[in-house]
């Protein structure tokens, strides 16, 4: 099952678009022959933690199987992404919230501005993150090795924080504390941006957790058997870890809501996210419990 909010995938598909509209379909003054649109597209996530950048060398893959070099291939494609608009995406990050760019010899990065990562951000607090009535085989087991407590401590230090921030009147959550932690719903918009062109939350330590938040939904459109069990531990401890750090560097409470009332809420609504992601994950991917304290 592909999440909705997943990026990647919704990536894909719009790079296929601008492939099948620039090259398939000839659009193009050029000479050479351009090649078949790929079964499938590479594409993979840069390691640095502070931007959200995808990397596709389709172009180094297209440029095999025609008579274009790889560069122009990137570049027809380039040229094709702002018009790429799949009909089926759902959410509303547009083409000219990515930054593109061409690297020799013909990879194509993606960056997503900080305006889009606002978009996303402000969607996935609102999203119904537990899964669908689509049937699936069955609750995984966990493995009676995988120690599951940091993930779960991480879980109630973020529902912990939440009930104490609406007790303080910094959020309206859409429930009561208990049985369970519910969506924000006051601020009804989170202020994630600090200018039109830059997030609020800029701190490293936050800037790896929205990473990390985008790449665990990633993660939850991968299929997963009860094999692969492990797969999912490690991506619950990466976010459970990312979300420590970002706890132990970030004041959220104290002082910060007199002196910067938005940067709090935005603070906030990264804890939302990161509780969301990991009672899914402890819940459905890992067949265990998330405690609302400890």
């Amino acid at each position: 099952m592909v999440e909705p909010l997943a990026i990647a995938p919704q990536l894909l598909a719009q790079l296929q678009q601008a492939i099948t509209s620039r090259l398939a379909s000839g659009d193009r003054s050029g000479a050479s022959v351009p090649p078949p649109v790929p079964p499938s597209i590479p594409l993979y996530r840069a390691k640095d933690t502070q931007s959200i950048v995808y990397i596709s060398p389709v172009a180094l893959q297209l440029a095999k199987q025609g008579s274009m070099p790889p560069m122009e291939i990137a570049q027809a494609i380039a040229e094709g992404f702002p018009d790429s608009r799949p009909p089926n995406l759902a959410f509303p990050i547009r083409s000219h919230h990515w930054s593109l760019s061409v690297i020799p010899p013909g990879k194509l990065y993606l960056e997503l501005t900080d305006p889009g990562i606002a978009i996303w951000l402000q969607q996935a607090i609102a999203w119904d993150l537990q899964p669908d009535a689509t049937p699936d085989p069955g609750p995984l087991r966990p493995a009676e090795s995988l120690d599951l407590f940091p993930i779960q401590y991480a879980h109630a230090r973020c529902c912990a924080l939440l009930r104490l921030a609406q007790r303080e009147g910094l959020i309206t959550l859409e429930t009561p504390a208990h049985p369970g932690i519910a969506s924000v719903t006051a601020p009804n918009l989170i202020p994630w941006l600090e200018s039109p062109t830059h997030l609020k939350t800029h701190h490293p330590a936050e800037r790896a957790l929205i990473s990390r938040a985008i790449a665990t939904l990633d993660a939850f459109s991968s299929p997963v058997s009860s094999s692969q069990i492990t797969s999912r531990f490690a991506v619950a401890t990466l976010l459970s870890q990312d979300f420590l750090t970002f706890y132990a560097q970030c004041q959220i409470l104290g002082s910060v809501p007199s002196q910067d009332p938005d940067l709090a809420q935005a603070r906030l609504g990264l804890i939302s996210l990161t509780q969301k992601l990991l009672k899914r994950l402890l819940e459905k991917e890992l067949s265990s419990f998330a405690p609302l304290e400890l």
